[in-house]
């Protein structure tokens, strides 16, 4: 960049890419405006307050190998608001609780068959055959395993009795995808972070996510409550045109840092040609719908996480005890339970039915979790767009994308649908975004 003149990036979204993405533009001395439609920074790092809890709504934990985050918590003297997540893991069958985390439990239930189980060591054989190409911070690399899904594999390699209580649970509990929409090669990077999950620690805030994208935008030029409508190339700039409280305003800047939601970049960017336009119109989002429930007692403690199988609930993903997660957001003598489903059909009803079709499938799956008599509030939340789903054909385009075949000019783009459906995905895709921006205003 030229000494004498200092770039102006506007960066559009003030979720964990955008801030991370600003963050890194301003260490280097670049002026950045961040731009955002909502009232609050963050994104789907959202930590409702609801009847004294603190209640994260959207990402749960940090893990230990979220190396790029954890960087980024140390350089804003976060690292003492870091809490250990103490709770275990478990999958529902048959109306029992198996362990299936930490400490590879999975191999000591009886959740599935020891028959089943020497099958897996076929995947975990495959995995570390292709461990070279299992990148977690380099998605791309995992495009040659991209050709099938990952239920298309299991009925292929495996049974279905795998598929249905091992493989299907974490992917609709966690990521709120099917296995019938997730490609075999997320698969493959997901047993080969489960190797790790044996010695793994995951971390949540003192006082819920939110923390994070807060210290973040607490040094940053935040603007919120502004609407991007469109980005116009000129010959030398780029116009951004929005809405600021009510009123039409322009922005003018030297580059651009889009960290919206994939669909969203076709309407702010009307000049992108065919191959730009297909890359982000290709992109779909998984849905979540979610109930938080305060309980007047706490709930057993044994488990911080329950996932339950789609072949015996109608709506139910995964469940989170509050008490196990993190003590310090929850009252004395008081509990919270989470619900979350992946049903489209649910998303669109209204609050009563939710809940009420939530707790139906908690009440037979996990009954000892149910909230009963003590329930004391619900709180309802609905994510039309929760995470993009990683299926068949997006590794190859996290490889043309990697390639350099869809950004132009000084406009970049970040986000979770560009790395991995992770924290740490979009805070890695957001500091990347930042060093291909800066080289290219070198010549300013």
């Amino acid at each position: 960049m030229n000494e004498t003149r200092t770039p102006t990036v506007i960066v559009i979204g003030a979720g964990i890419a955008g801030l991370t993405a600003a963050w890194h533009l301003t260490q280097a001395g670049v002026r950045v405006k961040v731009l955002e439609k909502n009232v609050t920074v963050g994104g789907r790092i959202y930590t409702d307050i609801c009847n004294d809890f603190e209640i994260d709504v959207g990402a749960q934990f940090i893990a230990d190998y979220y190396t790029h985050t954890l960087d980024l918590i140390h350089k804003l003297g976060l690292q003492s608001e870091l809490v250990s997540i103490p709770g275990k893991a478990a999958i529902s069958r048959d109306g029992q609780l198996h362990r299936v985390w930490p400490d590879l439990h999975l191999l000591f239930t009886s959740l599935v068959s020891w028959r089943s189980k020497v099958m897996l060591l076929k995947v975990f054989l495959q995995m570390l055959y292709h461990q070279r190409e299992l990148d977690f911070h380099a998605f791309h690399k995992a495009h040659t395993l991209d050709i099938c899904s990952t239920a298309e594999y299991a009925q292929s390699e495996l049974n279905e009795d795998l598929l249905e209580y091992c493989l299907q649970p974490p992917l609709t509990g966690v990521f709120y995808w099917t296995p019938e929409h997730t490609s075999q090669a997320m698969l493959f990077i997901s047993l080969k972070m489960g190797l790790s999950l044996t010695d793994m620690k995951i971390y949540t805030f003192r006082q819920g996510m939110r923390q994070l994208p807060e210290a973040m935008a607490a040094q940053l030029p935040v603007h919120l409550n502004v609407t991007v409508s469109s980005v116009a190339t000129e010959s030398s700039s780029y116009t951004i045109q929005a809405q600021v409280e009510g009123q039409e305003h322009q922005f003018i800047a030297d580059g651009v840092v889009c960290t919206t939601p994939a669909t969203i970049v076709p309407t702010l960017f009307p000049n992108l040609d065919a191959r730009q336009r297909e890359f982000f119109q290709s992109v779909h989002y998984s849905a979540n719908t979610a109930i938080a429930i305060g309980v007047g007692r706490r709930l057993p403690s044994d488990f911080y996480g329950l996932l339950f199988p789609r072949c015996e609930v109608n709506y139910l993903a995964a469940a989170t005890v509050q008490s196990a997660r993190n003590p310090a957001q929850v009252p004395p003598g008081r509990d919270l339970i989470f619900l979350g489903s992946a049903s489209q059909e649910l998303l669109a009803q209204d609050d009563t039915t939710i809940r009420n079709r939530l707790l139906a499938d908690l009440r037979k799956s996990a009954p000892i979790y149910d909230p009963g008599s003590d329930e004391q509030f619900c709180c309802v939340y609905r994510w039309h767009q929760a995470l993009p789903e990683f299926n068949v054909g997006h590794f190859k385009r996290l490889k043309a994308f990697a390639d350099g075949e869809i950004e132009s000019g000084r406009i970049v783009f970040a986000g979770d649908y560009l790395n991995s459906p992770f924290i740490e995905g979009a805070v890695t895709s957001g500091m990347e975004a930042a060093q291909r921006l800066l080289k290219r205003l070198e010549g300013l």
